[in-house]
């Protein structure tokens, strides 16, 4: 059986197994929303474990003798920091990266405190309650492991997580002063190892169902564009990485001319089909990092990312040359055009930067139609040079 014919035995696409697998296909807009989720869930497990971890110290208390659980209890005390850190309400963005160095160190905590508590347990006796405490210890690494299947992870990204760690445990066990045997070695690490397998579906699942709900909610199920709400978040993240590095950011607003008599001489379905023909043009004249969001109607903004007032201007020019494909009746299927760029215009948010590009679009309906007014005020005809 190909590979092919196997995706498709799943019951999912080629293209939801790649977004499966790694990250690299996904949207900005999943991508903010994953790395939320992945934040409050940290936020989530780190509260409960900064609370339960120093309260064990009662139980080393009873299980060794000192200094043997004072130094477990300092341990503890420190990792229980961590996950307080983890789980405070901090102010800051809430980006991909900020997510994944999080977890990061929410996973890495728990094997991390295994393996400092290895050599404390090397001449000591451990029999009853202490031998039993030190089993638990060992389970650690399998906590953390177990631990994946609670976030929305790529197949590749929970195989990074757990690799280290189960590299730590492999290295804890072949170390520990409880006696090293092979059967009972090869037994956990195949365990751990089949943890992982069942905590990697699991966070694939959750990635899957999280894709779809996404994109249902973020594109327009007729033009399959981005939706206000989604296009809104995005060009609130795209304007913010736009100041940080003072790079220029344009907002085209696009108005369909003549729209409502499409639909009164010839239908809805022929409407319906005119606004599909506005996006297919203007996707093969945009380049793949440009947005397009449709804003309400036959209203679609277009995102041009680290495009200046110059290049604001060919891409106009370029899609005015033959417009946006053709009409019912077969004139030409027109727009009005109205641009605002972050730093022509002086701009400070993105909200105004829209609301001054809706604003030039109805100048350049009232000056006649099928026309731009671009940044500044310029004005950009079909032909012009």
């Amino acid at each position: 059986m190909h590979l092919k014919q196997l995706v498709g035995s799943l019951g999912i696409t080629r293209s939801q197994m790649v977004s499966l697998l790694w990250a690299r296909e996904h949207s900005p807009y999943l991508q903010r929303h994953r790395a939320a989720i992945v934040i409050s869930r940290v936020q989530l497990v780190s509260a409960v474990f900064a609370v339960l971890t120093p309260l064990w110290i009662l139980v080393d208390a009873v299980a060794f003798a000192w200094p043997a659980w004072g130094i477990l209890g300092g341990i503890r005390l420190f990792s229980s920091a961590v996950f307080l850190a983890l789980a405070w309400p901090w102010e800051f963005e809430k980006t991909q990266r900020n997510a994944f160095l999080m977890l990061t160190a929410m996973l890495v905590n728990p094997p991390l405190f295994y393996l400092v508590s290895i050599p404390l347990f090397h001449g000591v006796p451990l029999d009853g309650l202490a031998a039993i405490v030190a089993a638990l210890y060992a389970l650690l690494p399998f906590v953390a492991i177990a631990g994946l299947s609670v976030f929305p992870l790529t197949i590749l990204e929970a195989l990074l997580y757990a690799s280290p760690v189960m590299v730590l445990a492999a290295v804890g066990a072949a170390f520990a002063g409880t006696g090293f045997s092979w059967p009972t070695y090869i037994g956990n690490m195949w365990l751990l190892g089949l943890i992982f397998g069942v905590g990697a579906l699991a966070g694939a699942g959750q990635l899957n169902y999280m894709i779809a709900l996404v994109s249902r909610a973020s594109q327009d199920p007729l033009t399959g564009v981005f939706t206000r709400r989604s296009g809104g978040e995005i060009i609130d993240l795209q304007y913010r990485v736009a100041e940080r590095h003072d790079s220029p950011f344009a907002i085209a607003f696009f108005d369909l001319d003549n729209f409502k008599s499409i639909n009164d001489r010839y239908g809805h379905e022929e409407g319906d089909a005119a606004l599909r023909t506005l996006v297919n043009a203007l996707r093969a004249k945009l380049r793949l990092s440009d947005i397009i969001v449709r804003w309400g109607g036959e209203e679609f903004v277009v995102v041009l990312t680290n495009t200046d007032a110059n290049g604001v201007r060919l891409v106009l020019r370029r899609i005015m040359q033959d417009w946006l494909g053709n009409r019912p009746d077969g004139g030409l299927l027109t727009a009005s055009i109205g641009v605002a760029e972050r730093k022509a215009d002086g701009i400070g948010d993105w909200p105004k930067l829209v609301e001054l590009a809706d604003q030039r679009m109805y100048q350049a309906k009232k000056a006649g139609k099928a026309r731009s007014i671009s940044c500044c005020g310029e004005e950009i005809l079909p032909g012009s040079g």
